[in-house]
């Protein structure tokens, strides 16, 4: 039997613009706050595999539908930036003062962005496997799969070729979703392909991934857009103490961009996972104790 996350609390916001924010509450209700920002594509649904590190990190996680996924209505058009309006309301219904953050792929520049925009709310946050801003001086493409070079290549062509690019993806997840993971592990170093084969993991993202094409595939197409675009805020403005953890052989966000990021971070450090691809699940339980303290 799977096991299911424990202590696992779900809800909905009304956002000032009429929009509803969906969010999962995980862990120790007394636990340390942490708001975490899924990957692209992901929703509320994604967890860590094993449901016992978030009662031993002593960490209450909330993940939540960044918009235009699972719940959350689309916000057509936003930057990476927008997330920040998003987030202080949710950590204002949940009544959180101060909270630590973790954004892994795709959540990370959202993550980022939540850390310069809330500096005042913010104690630590945790970055995983990140991609770094599209800007001038820095080769965004290289080193990716060719199916990632061929999604941004796509979002760089803009909204309605992203839109035509991922919709046989949006499809086959709502038919036979682990055909997806199984095409993804084919481009993937070996690390992340023994983590894709284990049963929990792809019993969790398969639901996670259903759940995030619940709009068919708004929340993806606009995530990247997104990056491939200014950010909307300066990375120097990220006061708050950052880990970057990158796995060494990741091809879907390269060693170059978690190195780039931490570069332009006032208080960050840099920690390269040997022998590892983009599935970091074994430093999770770390981090959450990290961002905990």
């Amino acid at each position: 039997m799977t096991a299911t996350p424990a202590k696992t609390r779900e809800g909905t916001i009304a956002l000032s613009d009429g929009r509803t924010l969906a969010f999962a509450d995980r862990g120790p209700a007394n636990g340390a706050p942490l708001i975490f920002h899924h990957g692209t594509p992901g929703s509320r649904a994604g967890h860590h595999p094993d449901p016992g590190v978030y009662d031993d990190a002593g960490v209450r996680v909330v993940t939540y539908d960044r918009a235009g996924y699972g719940l959350s209505d689309r916000l057509e058009g936003r930057d990476v930036a927008a997330v920040a309006a998003d987030i202080s309301a949710l950590a204002d219904d949940l009544r959180f003062d101060r909270f630590a953050l973790m954004g892994v792929s795709g959540g990370a520049p959202h993550a980022l962005a939540c850390a310069a925009l809330l500096a005042d709310r913010v104690t630590r946050a945790v970055v995983m496997v990140t991609p770094a801003p599209n800007e001038d001086g820095f080769d965004f493409l290289a080193g990716m799969t060719e199916s990632n070079v061929n999604e941004f290549n796509a979002a760089l062509a803009g909204p309605d070729a992203i839109a035509a690019y991922l919709a046989p993806y949006i499809e086959t997840l709502r038919t036979q979703p682990e055909a997806v993971l199984d095409e993804l592990a084919a481009e993937l170093p070996r690390p992340d392909q023994a983590t894709l084969a284990r049963q929990d993991v792809r019993e969790m993202l398969v639901t996670s991934w259903r759940e995030a094409s619940r709009q068919g595939a708004a929340g993806w197409m606009d995530d990247d857009l997104a990056f491939t675009r200014p950010w909307g805020f300066d990375l120097a403005d990220v006061s708050a103490e950052v880990r970057i953890w990158q796995g060494e052989l990741d091809v879907l966000a390269p060693q170059a961009h978690g190195r780039r990021v931490a570069e332009q971070l006032p208080n960050a450090t840099f920690e390269l996972v040997e022998g590892k691809g983009h599935m970091l699940y074994d430093a999770w339980p770390e981090a959450f104790a990290w961002a905990a303290r």
